[in-house]
Formats: C-alpha cells, structure tokens, sequence
C-alpha cells in the first residue's frame, strides 16, 4: 500500500478528510476466524469484505499508535470505532463497482493539478520560495511515492469521492439556515475587532528621563523611525523603525493596551512603564471594529452548511446500506452499541 495516506498534506484532505484506502472487492460471505494472517475476513457484507490487513491499514493510517498492544484496551476501543468507518468506505466501493463509477484520465489530471496547487499553497504559507511544481516534486520524494503510485491511487479512490456525490451532493441549506448560521457566528467568525497600529522606542527602566527627552524631540520633529533605530532597546522592532504591527485588545500587556487604545491617531504617546521598560509610542493609524455584511460570506456559509448537510446525508445513506447489505462483525470486532 502507498505510502500516499499517511500524508495528509497531500491527498486527505482532497477527499474532505476522510482517509480512503483502495480495498479488495469480495464476495459476500460470513466471516472466517480460523484464517490467521492479515486475509482473515472479520466483516463480510452483500458485495464485499474487510479483512484483518486491511483494518491494520487503515488504523495505522488513521494515526492509532502502532507499538500499542492488540490487548490494550484502548487499542481495542480505538479499533471498534475505526472499524465502521472502514465498512462504510469499503460499501461505498461496492456501489461503485456495481452502478460501473469509473474514472477517466482527464479526471485523474485535475485532481492531479488540484493537489499539486494544495502543495504548492501549503508550501508557500510555510516561508518555502517553491513552484508548485517543484512543491510537489519534494512532497513526493519525502513521502517515498512516484507520480504514477499517486496517478494509480487517485483513480481508485475518487470513486468514493463520486457515491459521495451521488447519493448526497444535492443536499443544500436554506436562505433561512444561512442567515440563521450568520447571526449566530457574525461576532466569533465574521467580524474583526478594532486595532491600533502602532510604533514604539523602547528605554530601559532606568531611562525614564531618556525616554522623556526623546517624546520631546519627537514632538519638536524628530523622525520617529530613525529615533527608534538609535535608541530602542526591542531589537525585535528596533531595525524596522520601531513599527509593532496592528494589535487588538488583549496582545499586549495591559499598560501599553490602555495607552495606545486611548489615543488618536498620529498622537505620540508616553513614556508608558510595563515591566519591559519605558515605552515611547506613536498610533500610526486606527482600524475600528468591522464586520462583514452577509452578502460578503454568503457563498462561504453556503458552501460550509451544504457541505455538512452532504455529511449528514450520506452518512444516512451508508447505514442503511449496510442494513441492507446485511453486515455481519466477526466476534470480537463487533462496534459497540449505541446508546
């Protein structure tokens, strides 16, 4: 099996999350205990099986630590949660296999292309100057896989991606649902909080009549920027001309807070004592509290709500087939029961 899913990086998170691993279709038949190796069959189904190897597959994908005992309890919890999960995926095949979902080259290429730009996005975000291609290439060498391993796996396991789409992909929220879920997050999700931009020349705690003098000068002229370069002792803002960036409430520590939000802009404020020393601040701008109307995150809500509602739906939709399907656990991997 490739290595392809344990990196989540580059194809899970594809397919909205879920790992997918490419199964051996079976015929339906019960479940064999006296087979020990990894082709011992522990769930069969109408048009299918998951086998002991296949388990160990997935739950070592799915992160569950590998040096853990078979016998240790929570191996053992661990594995009957897994285990539904798989079973799901594995039906979700067998309906494919059956209603003939295949996959064309030309699809294999733009999930291809998709994730070459997740890569290369991802790589970016994390400071690494990479083409996407070049990103791709390098996720590829470290995960150990070939380009046709990734081609090969792709095609087997969009047809999941399909059933998805199939028996859920209609499911869309309502105009009300939408304005419901914006009223309730507008604050935590939609709105940013007000911020001060600010510079500072920072004086050791013995220097408050330095810092004094140098609020003086600033307000007879001087260049703020070229003061701080001289004087500040934050090396960390020194060299950028004492410039800290926007900061809202509760980024600072409380002194410097009070200070910066309690003046206007382009006012020059100080010396304010925090336990770093003194601070000789100028506001270099205000960006009062916003928040951004509806028709803004419309699309955004829209696509989140239908996206869980096609969760939901298809989750629906994979119990009752394996009520159908007459899935039958071999003892000892049976999921706990609910309620």
């Amino acid at each position: 099996m490739s290595k392809l899913y344990g990196n989540r990086m580059l194809y899970v998170s594809l397919l909205v999350g879920v790992i997918i691993l490419v199964l051996v279709g079976c015929d339906a038949a019960e479940p064999v205990a006296n087979v020990d190796s990894q082709a011992k069959k522990i769930v069969t189904f109408e048009g299918g099986a998951v086998t002991q190897g296949e388990l160990d597959e997935f739950a070592e994908q799915s992160g569950l630590d590998a040096s853990m005992s078979e016998d240790d309890p929570q191996y053992q919890a661990a594995i009957q949660q897994l285990l539904p999960q798989l079973v799901g995926i594995e039906i979700a095949k067998a309906y494919a296999d059956e209603h003939n979902i295949t996959v064309s080259d030309e699809e294999v290429d733009r999930e291809l292309e998709k994730i070459k730009e997740q890569v290369g996005d991802q790589a970016r975000s994390s400071g690494q100057d990479l083409s996407n291609q070049e990103a791709y290439e390098q996720a590829l060498k470290q995960n150990d896989i070939t380009e046709e391993q990734l081609r090969e796996n792709i095609r087997e396991t969009l047809p999941y991606q399909k059933v998805q789409e199939k028996v859920a992909g209609d499911a869309e929220p309502s105009d009300k649902e939408i304005q419901n879920f914006y009223e309730k997050n507008k604050e935590a999700q939609f709105t940013t909080p007000a911020q001060r931009c600010v510079s500072h020349i920072l004086y050791n705690k013995d220097q408050k009549e330095k810092a004094e003098d140098a609020k003086q000068q600033l307000e007879d002229g001087a260049d703020f920027a070229k003061l701080a370069e001289e004087e500040s002792q934050d090396p960390g803002s020194a060299a950028n001309g004492g410039d800290l960036g926007c900061l809202g409430k509760g980024e600072t520590v409380p002194e410097f807070e009070k200070a910066v939000f309690a003046a206007d802009q382009g006012e020059i404020v100080g010396p304010v004592q925090t336990e770093f020393g003194y601070h000789v601040i100028e506001v270099t701008d205000i960006k009062p509290e916003h928040t951004r109307p509806l028709e803004d995150v419309e699309s955004q809500i829209r696509s989140q709500l239908a996206s869980e509602k096609q969760t939901e739906e298809f989750t629906r939709w994979v119990e009752e087939q394996k009520k159908q399907r007459d899935v039958k656990y071999l003892k000892g991997y049976e999921p706990p029961k609910q309620g």
